[in-house]
């Protein structure tokens, strides 16, 4: 049985939503590459779906500008599909490559990403990497905190307690207690020794459960989805381009099919022959039809949402990452009249490439924090400075994270030193200390 199916009808029940509706919301939800799989599902199950597959992978109707395409306009879209069959390994040594960190602490966090086992815990001692290296120990801890704040988190741990402390740390969400308590009380927390821990911590023991449920919700085998990794390719949905003072969105339809009624069996549906069969073939004629008005909902209110994208953003397509702004999922909502959980759905697995780069969707909603005058700045922002800070500071004196902050201040963003040192770890850069020289 299709667990599709089931789950729909369940849903129906209880909110009294048609399967229709059920269905639109199940395909905005999907990405490309599982809306594909989805349809092809479809045609096999309903004869009354007829499916044509696109020569080009563009909609030349759907667009922000009123100017007609060009040949030259067109967008070379196998070039930009990302494909990926990575190891938990290669994941690693890519983000390792990006980083900003000296060449030996490099060498050193690659060996390191060489010896994680399929959960991703370190299965070497740091004291024998050391004498490997010829290297002293701070070297190897620093070669091993790069290693730890990559992604996944919690990767490159020694041990369950470590791994969940650097999820934990990393987590801007995460519960009060629950760095203590994994700390101090992790073999109590096991053993469901609520009181113990609630008397040692002077806290309710609601307040234990409460983090006991958040500590649950952590991985504590972070390398293990990486361990059966199968072949993954991402499309872009759409491809922002700038055109004169206006942004033209190319909807790509490049590998979604065409949906139309296949109408022979339209026409014995409505005939008075093949009676036994009428029930069975009306009930599918209005299925094909659902799913169709249902791919057709998908592309437009993608449309609508990117364009209100580009219009909150446009300081972003104009510039680039420091002039992205924070934006919630209420805002494009309250723009577009739609429900937040309608948005949220539309830029989940969705892609877009702009001049800029190649970005998920839900990445321009970013949050921020405070400047002057009441306004705010997002968080790539702020990071994207604190990059800028440090590629141009003298490497014979780096600017140490007090000085950044000091910096950001003087520009009117209100952050704290805690908070530049943790944009800076995110950013793979180490601290002052090791960028010298």
């Amino acid at each position: 049985m299709n667990p599709y199916v089931s789950l729909t009808q369940v849903l129906a029940n209880k909110l009294s939503i048609s399967p229709q509706s059920m269905q639109s919301i199940h395909i905005l939800h999907l990405s490309s590459t599982e809306l594909i799989n989805y349809l092809q599902e479809q045609s096999v199950e309903n004869p009354l779906l007829d499916i044509t597959w696109h020569s080009s992978g563009f909609n030349k109707k759907i667009r922000i500008s009123s100017q007609a395409f060009s040949k030259d306009s067109q967008y070379d879209w196998l070039n930009n599909v990302r494909c990926s069959e990575e190891t938990l390994e290669i994941t690693l040594l890519n983000q390792l490559e990006l980083s900003n960190i000296p060449y030996k602490i490099r060498k050193i966090a690659r060996y390191l990403a060489g010896n994680l086992n399929e959960h991703g815990y370190l299965m070497i001692d740091i004291t024998d990497v050391s004498t490997l290296f010829h290297s002293g120990l701070e070297e190897v801890r620093s070669a091993l905190h790069c290693l730890q704040s990559l992604d996944p988190p919690g990767v490159g741990a020694r041990d369950l307690k470590e791994c969940l402390l650097l999820q934990i740390n990393r987590d801007r969400n995460a519960v009060l207690w629950a760095d203590q308590i994994v700390s101090d009380f992790l073999v109590d927390l096991g053993g469901g020794k609520y009181k113990r821990i609630a008397e040692k911590l002077k806290i309710s023991i609601e307040e234990v459960k409460n983090t006991h449920t958040y500590i649950r919700s952590l991985n504590p085998r972070p390398g293990l989805p990486y361990s059966n990794q199968t072949q993954k390719y991402i499309m872009p949905d759409a491809v922002i381009r700038k055109q004169k003072n206006s942004y033209l969105i190319i909807m790509n339809e490049s590998g979604i099919p065409k949906l139309s009624i296949n109408h022979y069996y339209q026409q014995l549906s409505n005939g008075n022959e093949y009676k036994e069969a009428k029930h069975y073939l009306r009930s599918h004629l209005q299925s094909a039809k659902g799913l169709i008005r249902g791919l057709e909902e998908r592309q437009i209110t993608l449309y609508r949402v990117i364009e209100a994208i580009i219009q909150e953003q446009v300081a972003f397509f104009e510039k680039g990452m420091p002039y992205l702004k924070p934006m919630n999922l209420k805002l494009v909502a309250e723009i577009l009249q739609l429900h937040e959980s309608t948005i949220s759905r539309a830029v989940q697995n969705k892609f877009v490439q702009t001049q800029h780069g190649f970005f998920q969707l839900s990445f321009f909603f970013a949050s921020g924090l405070s400047i002057n005058e009441g306004m705010a700045i997002s968080t790539e922002s702020v990071k994207a400075k604190i990059k800028l800070l440090i590629q141009k500071e003298d490497k014979r004196n780096p600017l140490s994270d007090q000085k950044i902050m000091e910096l950001l201040v003087e520009e009117g963003i209100q952050i704290s030193r805690r908070t530049v040192m943790k944009y800076r770890e995110e950013l793979q850069y180490l601290s002052s200390r090791f960028r010298g020289g």
